[in-house]
């Protein structure tokens, strides 16, 4: 367990020479994110410049920062839940820390790794082209908040199943690349009810393939029809 303080006191955990825009490059490098997702990684970015790449604030605490900085609303589970995805993706690591009188205090969260390529270090606060473009914001005057909500909502869920089904599957030989290819057949359909077993039905089709070619990469958009009636059930993130 580390002990917790000021940024400066944090800095000697550092395990990189930090730049803000080197770590938002490698985290673009590891895996494609939502809009939401990649405004928390900007914001991250900023909270670990003081601490040459360290940091410590509780989930509440970033929860307010987020909505203030971004005009969106964001839950305490997302915050959690995408700090668990940093540290999956090797970006970050998460320390139980205590202050100096040995009370339980905010994690301190190091990172890890970042691009070794030299460029700015000062990251641009918005993308220019939101990853997501069917992502709302909650500040859209038009629409009621609670289907604004539901919409978040919905997105949110269907990144972690996304995020999770490439973890799983990496190691079967299914790179980003290809997981990327078969994402996007994917999606194209609409009438698709449980969205998580449809994935991983035709990631494991996929990986099939892969198999009887003895490894050599094999992808037919034309032949990843799955029948979802014959896969062991999923929970419906989206409907559930």
């Amino acid at each position: 367990m580390l002990l917790n303080g000021k940024s400066e006191d944090l800095s000697k955990y550092s395990k990189v020479k930090y730049a803000a825009q080197l770590f938002v490059d490698k985290a673009k490098e590891v895996w494609e994110y939502s809009d939401l997702q990649i405004r928390c990684i900007y914001l991250i970015s900023d909270l670990a410049k003081k601490g040459n790449g360290v940091f410590s604030i509780a989930h509440s605490t970033f929860k307010n920062m987020f909505e203030q900085r971004f005009d969106m609303k964001i839950s305490p589970s997302t915050v959690r839940r995408f700090f668990g995805l940093m540290e999956k993706l090797g970006l970050l690591s998460i320390n139980e820390a205590k202050r100096k009188n040995n009370s339980q205090s905010a994690n301190i969260y190091i990172v890890e790794q970042q691009s070794n390529d030299q460029k700015d270090e000062h990251p641009q606060e918005h993308p220019p082209e939101p990853l997501n473009t069917s992502f709302q914001e909650v500040n859209d005057k038009q629409k009621p908040l609670i289907n604004t909500v539901n919409t978040v909502k919905q997105d949110v869920d269907q990144d972690k199943i996304i995020f999770d089904a490439y973890l799983e599957f990496k190691d079967s030989g299914i790179d980003k690349s290809l997981f990327n290819r078969v994402l996007s057949q994917v999606q194209k359909n609409k009438g698709i009810r449980n969205f998580g077993a449809y994935l991983r039905g035709t990631l494991n089709k996929v990986t099939g393939y892969k198999d009887a070619s003895n490894g050599t990469e094999f992808f037919d958009e034309s032949r990843i029809k799955v029948d979802t009636s014959k896969i062991p059930f999923y929970y419906d993130w989206i409907d559930g």
